[in-house]
């Protein structure tokens, strides 16, 4: 059978074997090429999701890690300040102990170099003070060789014997 249309020769038979061939060539085509390649593009979207969501994740580790890592920095430059003032502070203790010790040992080293001198004085003074009180006393019979016998009292005051110092 044929038909025409508008100048057109339309033969039926051809048109449905097209037709046919068309249907099958899609079929074919949809299991064997369609199908596979929308299922491997759809595997490869998923892959390329899971490997953005890896980098989020990935990145967030990264960060809680970093974030980690500088609160223990953090923690550990505090200790060690902490380590270094308890440190610090029990040097000054120890030296302010040695001080305090070398102070007393200054202070009574002093205190016995003062009494050993105090003694030396006192030494020195007792051997001296008979000298003194008979120079003393050759002194003023001279004066009284010399002069008045009505200036007695000041000359005995002065040959008198001395009294001991506030610091003996």
């Amino acid at each position: 059978m044929v038909i025409q249309f508008y100048g057109i020769t339309i033969q039926v038979s051809i048109l449905l074997w097209t037709i046919l061939c068309f249907i099958a060539l899609a079929l074919i085509l949809d299991r064997l090429l369609f199908r596979p390649l929308l299922s491997f593009m759809d595997k490869r979207r998923e892959k390329i999701d899971g490997a953005k969501q890896a980098k989020a994740d990935a990145l967030s580790a990264r960060e809680e890690e970093l974030r980690q890592r500088e609160e223990d920095r953090v923690a550990a430059e505090k200790r060690a300040m902490t380590e270094a003032n308890a440190a610090l502070e029990e040097v000054r203790r120890e030296n302010a102990a040695r001080q305090t010790e070398k102070k007393a040992q200054n202070a009574a080293s002093l205190a016995a170099l003062r009494a050993e001198l105090d003694a030396e004085s006192a030494a020195i003074l007792a051997a001296l003070d008979p000298r003194v009180e008979t120079m003393a006393r050759s002194f003023a019979d001279r004066l009284r060789s010399l002069g008045d016998e009505g200036d007695e009292a000041p000359i005995d005051e002065v040959a008198a014997p001395r009294a001991p110092l506030a610091s003996e």
